[in-house]
Parts: C-alpha cells; structure tokens; sequence
C-alpha cells in the first residue's frame, strides 16, 4: 500500500501531466482551427493525435482522482491546483 508521502508524489506527477496534455491539447486546437488551406492527411493526423490526448487525459483525471480519494483516506486536504 502505497505511503502519503507516495500518493503526494504521484498526485503532482499527475497534475504536471495533466498541464502538459491539455498544453498540447490546446496547441493543436489553435492549429486545427486557424488552417486556412490544411493539408488533408496532415489535418486528419493532428485531429486523431487531438483525440488522443483528449483520451489521455481523461485517463490521468480518473488516476488522479483515485489518488486523491486514497489522500484523502489518509485526511489530506486536496486541491486540484496546489
């Protein structure tokens, strides 16, 4: 069974995790939505890497959440933010 100073860790391993997808979610946003002339194969692999990382992401919120019920568990107070 994992400490609390372990689940501390692996809370902030997630929440940098979290921060570098949605950065990239976000970026490619930007890039899909401002092609004026997109390439059509290059356009089409940036939408299924998008939907990727949107999977990815859903995937760290639900590990994160299971970590913060176990710090919770353990009394900790948890902000998604710290």
């Amino acid at each position: 069974m994992p400490t609390c100073h372990d689940l501390r860790v692996r809370r902030r391993e997630l929440l940098d995790e979290l921060e570098q997808i949605e950065a990239t979610v976000a970026e490619l946003t930007v890039m899909l939505d401002g092609s004026v002339e997109p390439m059509l194969e290059e356009f089409i692999e940036h939408c299924e890497h998008r939907a990727w990382l949107q999977r990815q992401q859903t995937g760290v919120l639900v590990m994160l959440n299971e970590t913060e019920r176990a710090l919770l568990a353990f009394g900790e107070s948890v902000s998604w933010r710290d």
